[in-house]
């Protein structure tokens, strides 16, 4: 093993294991900071943080069914169905089941939800960008690459 890869079998490390050194942790919490973060700068607009990660998806392909709009997501399909009723319910989006087939309901924004875009990507992004500031290019686009190597080791794929 080379000098600068990781060495995960580290006696010491794996002994004691300490919060600090937990990539894991500091993911989580960089993830919460931010999601805290996103939430109070959207709030304004009415809008929580789990109806903007389904609007996120929409913007991007609008008129998709509610399964493929919870697996985007994440979530379950009924967490997604709960969700989607309230969105409904502000005006945001409109589900029409399928007529080929009732057990498809498909989820489409209306003028609404889609004027949202405009108004919440910037906030999104200067969120986003906030922490990043006193780092360079180089070092932001180092950091990308790794996160994404970190989550395709995760999820298997290479």
């Amino acid at each position: 093993m080379s000098d600068t890869a990781y060495d995960s079998t580290d006696i010491t490390r794996q002994s004691t294991f300490p919060t600090d050194h937990s990539i894991a942790y500091l993911a989580r919490e960089i993830t919460r900071i931010y999601t805290r973060n996103l939430q109070d700068a959207i709030a304004d607009h009415g809008i929580l943080i789990g109806q903007y990660h389904f609007l996120r998806v929409l913007w991007e392909k609008d008129e998709i069914t509610q399964r493929e709009l919870a697996n985007a997501v994440g979530m379950k399909e009924s967490t997604t169905f709960t969700a989607l009723a309230g969105m409904e319910k502000q005006g945001l989006l409109t589900r029409k089941r399928d007529s080929n087939d009732r057990r498809k309901m498909t989820v489409r924004l209306t003028d609404k939800g889609r004027g949202l875009r405009s108004k919440l990507i910037p906030i999104a992004k200067a969120v986003n960008d906030r922490p990043l500031a006193e780092l360079s290019l180089k070092q932001v686009s180092d950091l990308k690459s790794m996160l994404e190597t970190l989550r395709n080791n995760l999820s298997g794929e290479h």
